[in-house]
């Protein structure tokens, strides 16, 4: 991989990366659009990846000019999440626990930056009995501009005292590689329902199969274990 900046602080992203929630939002869009008589494109999902709520109603209003009552949408789409995680659950993905536990342990600094609101984050975490214990956080009602912006990274290292060169970002979408490599960090990326295109990958240092797979690949880059 060739000479990098030392990794002194990690910029987790949450849905698609620490929680495996995705697939539920996904599906309670897809509800939204059917119950409303709009019509549905994965593409449309893939530009609300990582993107407040704020900044959904904007990207609303542009595909549909007016036709579409996002609330309503949001409304479903939310009660539809619920109905589900309160039945099936929140799925932490494998090797998390390890791999903040390694971060811990090396003294890596860990920031989450998510454009999930503060109190979903919080009610989700304890939902699966995960500590809200980092160093900083940037929620998705702290910042202006959404990802595919790198304001929430850039946010996230200014938060931990960290240069962003020096700043690993572990990111599971498209919007969330580019905001990241916009923020100058180094990104990995664990896809989840995006899917590691050639140009996603020439913006990150790796493309990673799970988070175990990042911790093998931080032992090997930083020299111990």
């Amino acid at each position: 991989m060739g000479k990098r900046a030392e990794i002194r602080g990690v910029l987790y992203d949450m849905d698609g990366t620490i929680l495996n929630t995705e697939h539920v939002h996904y599906d309670g869009w897809e509800l939204a659009f059917r119950e409303t008589g709009l019509p549905f494109r994965p593409e449309y999902i893939q530009a609300m990846r990582g993107v407040n709520r704020e900044k959904q109603a904007v990207l609303f209003e542009d595909w549909f000019h007016g036709a579409a009552d996002y609330e309503r949408m949001h409304r479903i789409r939310s009660e539809y999440c619920d109905r589900w995680f309160a039945e099936h659950g929140i799925e932490v993905f494998p090797g998390y626990r390890e791999l903040d536990t390694w971060f811990r342990e090396h003294n890596i600094l860990r920031a989450l930056c998510s454009g999930t609101r503060e109190e979903v984050i919080r009610k989700e975490y304890a939902s699966v009995g995960l500590e809200f214990d980092y160093d900083a956080w940037v929620c998705g009602n702290q910042v202006t501009n959404c990802k595919p912006a790198p304001d929430i990274f850039l946010m996230g290292a200014e938060r931990l005292g960290i240069p962003p060169e020096n700043c690993l970002v572990l990111e599971d979408s498209r919007n969330g590689v580019l905001a990241g490599y916009a923020a100058g960090c180094q990104v990995i990326m664990v896809p989840d329902i995006d899917q590691a295109t050639e140009d996603l990958r020439e913006k990150t240092i790796a493309v990673c199969t799970s988070l175990l797979e990042v911790r093998d690949l931080m032992i090997s880059i930083m020299g111990h274990d």
